[in-house]
């Protein structure tokens, strides 16, 4: 599994492929070209997933990495309507990643579930459970949310956004009223040192 340092520095570097983008806009690609991804473009969407989200600041300085999520759903998407279905699980996984980073949750939850039906062994992907997670817990899901948020921690101990995972499970158990496990999960994540898209000073307010 890669670690979050390594994905981080992936999708910065997508910045240095700005300027090509350009070129390749001006030189005027086709409508059937703007439907591809180029290696340059796949390797640097290898490397953004769920543990991505809150990370990566689309909205400010991600404007070159926003674009790349959206052309790359729009590939996947005319992939998957021109195979009507029948294309790799994973296909399903990244779609559904790509669409929880731009904050598309809809479709982000559509793309989960299929890969949810397709895998078998889904409960093996962390990175999977923690997106779906995700979605859930902004839809108010919490029951589900806690179930996939879980499930992470048992698959992987070490899960790099377990930081995130505790905060939100304190949160959820808050409002559930058990106040026992909130504690629980509000100072494991009080002790992680990892990064987080919350300062330690502002979990406390938790």
């Amino acid at each position: 599994m890669k670690s979050c340092e390594v994905t981080l520095v992936t999708a910065t570097s997508f910045c240095d492929e700005g300027k090509k983008m350009a070129a390749g806009k001006a030189s005027g690609e086709s409508k059937e070209d703007s439907l591809s991804l180029t290696a340059e473009e796949e390797e640097v969407l290898s490397g953004l997933d769920s543990r991505l989200f809150g990370f990566v600041r689309l909205h400010e300085d991600g404007a070159r990495t926003k674009t790349l999520l959206g052309k790359a759903v729009r590939c996947y998407e005319s992939l998957i309507l021109k195979t009507e279905g029948k294309v790799e699980s994973d296909t399903f996984c990244q779609l559904g990643h790509f669409n929880l980073l731009l904050e598309d949750y809809p479709k982000a939850l559509s793309a989960y579930q299929r890969y949810y039906s397709l895998q078998s062994d889904y409960w093996k992907n962390a990175v999977f459970l923690y997106g779906l997670g995700l979605v859930y817990f902004y839809y108010n899901a919490f029951h589900w949310a806690i179930k996939a948020f879980q499930e992470v921690l048992y698959v992987d101990p070490s899960f790099c956004r377990a930081k995130e995972i505790h905060l939100r499970l304190g949160l959820m158990f808050k409002v559930n009223t058990d106040y026992e496990s909130s504690l629980k999960h509000f100072q494991l994540a009080l002790i992680d040192c990892h990064p987080c898209t919350l300062s330690k000073v502002e979990s406390k307010y938790f």
